[in-house]
């Protein structure tokens, strides 16, 4: 409720440090969930004013009936106020114009970018001992750890050298469902591990590069997948749900193959066959290699980003500056 709700005076704070002693041209916020303090905002700053979208569908869609339908009215209704929107996928471009009913031409598609200066692909493809399928992300139902137990069973009816490793954060919310999880994996023995979340980059590095292949099973339509691109860098291709933003992360890294979401045959089908064809996963380590650098770097989401800020029509009011669109410094 931004100015007429209970944290107001946190707000002014807000607007007035980023007004007064802040002045940047652009302020971009992180989430939607933040849109009470735009308003405030736009009526004392005249730059642009933007807004990531990157997964508040999912804590809109888990608040209870009673709130979750109020929730999106107040942001729909303040979400007006910005300039424009980014997100990283012309799905979650989609799904969130038509959740919050804002015009798509106010939506900019930017790239994921990371650092690859800390990724580093293997020299070649393991061909010795087991065959390592892995699981990299939040560990929750909505990443669908349990799908991929499930398949890679089914796996293993064929090819009994398979072992799965999952690795990433496990918070108290979700313990039980992973316990769950593991209770349901008691039949895979030893081939089935969980190594917790790695406290530094270079242990999640030297785990990706440990595997074969990458899969997140996610239910959950998915408006990034940062691990994917992470998993191309460490040369490991990957196994997706053709559904929320992989169909478009598959298509520009050439770096994986896609299964029909929550079909775990398929999915199966999909792992068995990289098994048993290495130059297929070969080809998709090469092209994915290639491309994830090329097209998710730093420099590529810093030139979407800066290319969004300036595009997009200014929505000002009228603030305090002399500048009308807050660009007077480049």
């Amino acid at each position: 409720d931004g100015e007429l709700g209970s944290q107001r005076r946190d707000v002014e704070e807000l607007v007035s440090f980023i007004a007064n002693e802040l002045k940047p041209d652009v302020v971009c916020f992180s989430n939607a969930l933040l849109a009470g303090a735009v308003r405030s905002l736009r009526q004392n700053f005249a730059g642009r004013i933007f807004c990531t979208l990157q997964g508040d569908d999912i804590f809109l869609d888990g608040l209870s009936d009673r709130h979750r339908q109020g929730a999106i009215d107040r942001i729909s209704s303040r979400a007006t106020d910005f300039d424009g929107f980014l997100v990283h996928s012309d799905y979650y471009r989609d799904h969130m114009s038509g959740m919050l009913h804002l015009p798509v031409e106010k939506f900019s598609r930017i790239p994921l970018g990371i650092d690859f200066s800390g990724f580093s692909a293997r020299d070649s493809l393991r061909t010795d001992g087991d065959f390592r399928i892995g699981y990299f992300a939040r560990v929750c139902p909505e990443k669908g750890l349990h799908l991929l137990v499930e398949a890679v069973r089914k796996v293993r009816a064929e090819h009994p050298q398979v072992k799965l490793v999952a690795g990433g954060y496990l918070g108290s919310r979700d313990a039980a469902y992973f316990e769950q999880v593991r209770r349901d994996a008691r039949d895979l023995g030893e081939a089935f591990e969980y190594i917790g979340s790695p406290a530094e980059q270079s242990e999640k590095v030297t785990f990706l590069q440990s595997l074969d292949v990458l899969s997140v099973p996610a239910p959950y339509q998915e408006p990034k997948g940062i691990y994917v691109l992470e998993a191309l860098a460490c040369g490991v291709p990957v196994v997706q749900p053709a559904h929320g933003a992989y169909p478009e992360m598959i298509a520009a890294t050439e770096g994986g193959l896609l299964f029909r979401p929550g079909d775990t045959d398929d999915l199966a089908a999909k792992l068995s066959g990289l098994i048993a064809n290495p130059t297929q996963r070969a080809e998709l380590v090469a092209r994915g290699g290639t491309l994830v650098r090329e097209r998710f770097s730093l420099t590529a989401m810093t030139i979407a980003t800066i290319s969004a800020f300036e595009a997009l029509p200014h929505n000002a009011t009228g603030g305090p500056s002399g500048d009308p669109d807050g660009l007077e410094t480049p």
